[in-house]
């Protein structure tokens, strides 16, 4: 495998592009292109995304077959979004045919702050690679850069290597026309490493483009990353799904008292503990799927509201999860953990008034009536709860959305409780349990489907040299999963109800979900430290197997 050097690549001007390329092979394509793409700064959330998504448009409009097609090549603005991100798209059109199987990858990283002293090398294979070889704190990683099969950087793994797969499995197939059977539609996304924007815009495109062309959406392939589970690991995962992820979240109310009369309150850091302890890492709220990698809720957030210093407990804590979903509806997980923390705090609240009764009967003080109550709602019980109390709920969440519409998505249904519980003014200690964004589906292709045994029959003709194993659900959190839905109308109508203002902060399209339902599966790159200032890709894999596995797969579902 040819190594390029990080300043020739950037010598390498993109009009010459394809004139460099034409003279390698598949893998070294690959690797140039990668080296490229992680040579551009593309963190999430800045307009480094817009500059990747342009490099990969000049790169895609230097091949022959977008010179000769030039609007087979387009761009998708983010609708609203100021920092005009956009997705990328490529077509290659068989005449006649409709079966269609979508490549596709984001093109966003995180940042690159957790490199430190060697922050300046984030985006320089080559300099990580000299800085890894002589890193003796890490024999691993030592290794690995002194082997020479590894690629450093960031995004090199997550997912630069990726798209620069499915980008080079498109050019070889405009080299190779006479191998198509089918179309081929290359779709680039912004926005994946938090609100997955990018994807859900697609969306339409997908299906404008499904219309005007009269396509059959085969399969969808992602390429984003697979790694090791366990020192040793040589098993390459393929998933023929994805799991899905709902942010759980805890609007908590106590009781404030002076830490002078500690004993009379209720402490919503207290309640908040209380939860997080029930919740958080606990294997018995997940789902049992034998063979899995099923994994429990974590907690991604918990803060008191208190804004400066006093002696007053905290009234209000804010707390939420990540809990992933996999074959269970999220209403019925939401329920379950309504139920568990509604039991947790009724044991919690007789706890605080046995001590209260103690400390008072300690001092021959006379027992008092302790009416303390801690309610726990869903979201859409705290409304009807409201609604019965003759509030005007939807007026006011009217309202409440047209003076905070600038809010950050996670903090806005938090406000909005806050705002509502103001206008009832009332003391009653309270937990209320709603969604907010994102909100990722799960789904998962059948295994009685062509598609999962054509895939199948692919990697049973690789397994005398890679050791392959099939999972339904990819581990992470993956734009494929807007592709498809497999939660019906009546359970999405469910979870809406306790998504607070979802259609004004994350309005998404179940319906073109539902409607287009594309398979998904994930062929990924292989590697080692995503989102790690370590992150590296395998290229013997990465570079050489995998884009053959992938064609090989794209022949078989292009046939009936």
């Amino acid at each position: 495998m040819v190594l390029l050097s990080f300043n020739l690549l950037l010598m390498l001007g993109v009009v010459s592009l394809y004139q460099k390329l034409v003279k390698m092979s598949d893998a070294q394509r690959i690797e140039a292109i990668t080296r490229k793409l992680v040579s551009v700064k593309s963190v999430n959330g800045t307009g480094g995304e817009v500059a990747i998504v342009e490099t990969v448009e000049e790169i895609l409009r230097s091949f022959p077959i977008f010179q000769m097609h030039p609007e087979w090549v387009w761009t998708q603005k983010l609708p609203g979004d100021s920092l005009q991100r956009k997705n990328v798209f490529a077509f290659i059109n068989k005449e006649n045919a409709t079966r269609t199987v979508i490549y596709h990858s984001h093109l966003d990283t995180v940042g690159i702050d957790d490199f430190g002293a060697i922050k300046q090398a984030a985006l320089n294979s080559d300099e990580l690679t000299a800085y890894f070889k002589n890193y003796s704190a890490d024999s691993d990683i030592q290794k690995d850069a002194l082997s020479g099969d590894w690629l450093f950087g960031r995004g090199a793994l997550d997912m630069k290597s990726g798209d620069a797969v499915n980008l080079v499995n498109l050019l070889y197939y405009s080299e190779h026309p006479e191998e198509m059977s089918g179309n081929l539609l290359f779709m680039g996304n912004c926005v994946e490493e938090n609100d997955h924007s990018g994807a859900i815009a697609a969306l339409a495109e997908l299906e404008k483009l499904k219309k005007q062309q009269h396509l059959s959406y085969e399969v969808a392939v992602n390429t984003d990353f697979i790694s090791p589970k366990y020192a040793g690991d040589q098993q390459k995962y393929i998933y023929y799904g994805a799991a899905g992820k709902a942010l759980t979240c805890f609007y908590i109310k106590g009781i404030e008292t002076h830490v002078g009369n500690t004993y009379a309150g209720i402490d919503s850091t207290l309640v908040a503990s209380r939860i997080n302890t029930l919740i958080n890492n606990n294997p018995e709220f997940v789902e049992e799927i034998p063979g899995e990698e099923i994994l429990p809720s974590s907690c991604l957030l918990l803060r008191d509201q208190k804004d400066f210093y006093n002696v007053q407990t905290a009234k209000v804590t804010h707390l939420y999860f990540n809990t992933f979903t996999y074959q269970r509806p999220v209403y019925q997980i939401l329920q379950q953990l309504k139920e568990a923390v509604q039991s947790d705090c009724a044991e919690l609240v007789a706890e605080l008034i046995k001590k209260q009764a103690a400390y008072l009967n300690k001092l021959s003080f006379p027992a008092t009536e302790d009416k303390r109550q801690l309610k726990v709602f869903t979201f859409t019980e705290y409304l009807q709860s409201l609604r019965q109390a003759g509030v005007q709920v939807e007026q006011l969440m009217h309202d409440f959305w047209e003076a905070h519409a600038d809010m950050d998505k996670r903090e806005v249904g938090f406000a909005l409780i806050d705002y509502l519980d103001k206008q009832v003014n009332d003391s009653t200690a309270k937990v209320v349990l709603f969604l907010a964004p994102p909100f990722c589906p799960h789904n998962s292709v059948a295994k009685d489907s062509a598609v999962y045994q054509k895939l199948q029959a692919t990697l049973t003709a690789y397994g005398q040299t890679e050791n392959f194993k099939m999972k339904q659900f990819f581990p992470y959190l993956s734009d494929s999963s807007y592709l498809a839905i497999d939660e019906n109308e009546e359970e999405i109508g469910k979870l809406a109800e306790n998504f607070p203002l979802a259609e004004q902060i994350y309005p998404l399209p179940y319906a073109k979900m539902r409607a287009l339902n594309i398979p998904a599966v994930d062929i990924g790159v292989f590697g080692k430290g995503a989102h790690t200032w370590k992150e590296r890709v395998y290229k013997p894999y990465s570079f050489e197997i995998l884009p053959k596995i992938i064609r090989d797969f794209t022949t078989k579902v292009w046939k009936e």
